[in-house]
């Protein structure tokens, strides 16, 4: 039952996301964008870990390149085996397609370890009580159980909200959610 109701949320998910207006994806991105750099964790870490948006995910290129005028470190993760790392980034240059067509530092890119970095974490849909659902491939429920202490933002967009979504024993909770 589990499996197939996330897989109904993330098809519902997946349809929401291609069927939204670029103008709203724009207003909805900045609104995020400008709550996410108000955040007293984003204010005070020198770090940031942040996943490169694609497939019309909320969107985390304004928010990263606003974190680089500022002069802080920017991390994004590669898949290494069946773990994620975290390597630093001044840019879109720095990016090569990876696993599953996702964005990834390239191999000249330093790979970076702060363990109290906040980490905005992608999700296909989240609930009230900070549950996710990712892609299934559970890269970021082993990262958290190996560094449990980094604070966990998710952003998304309403229609990403559900009351409540079916969790598993392993899954890994977010500390807050950003909407527009």
């Amino acid at each position: 039952m589990e499996k197939s109701a996330k897989n109904d949320i993330r098809i519902f998910v997946k349809e929401q996301r291609m069927a939204l207006e670029t103008t709203a994806e724009c207003v909805w991105n900045d609104s995020i964008c400008r709550q996410l750099l108000s955040i007293d964790d984003i204010l005070r870490a020198f770090c940031v870990y942040c996943y490169v948006s694609f497939r019309r995910e909320a969107g985390t290129w304004r928010f990263m390149e606003s974190l680089l005028k500022q002069g802080k470190c920017v991390a994004v993760p590669k898949v290494v085996g069946r773990d994620l790392e975290f390597y630093s980034i001044s840019g879109k240059t720095d990016l090569e397609e990876g696993v599953m067509g996702i964005m990834e530092p390239k191999s000249s890119c330093l790979r970076v370890h702060d363990p109290q970095a906040p980490v905005i974490v992608p999700g296909i849909a989240f609930d009230r009580y900070g549950n996710r659902i990712g892609y299934g491939g559970g890269y970021y429920d082993r990262f958290f159980e190996r560094e449990p202490d980094h604070p966990r933002i998710a952003i998304a967009y309403g229609f990403q909200i559900f009351d409540h979504i079916p969790t598993e024993p392993h899954d890994k909770r977010v500390d807050r959610i950003i909407t527009p």
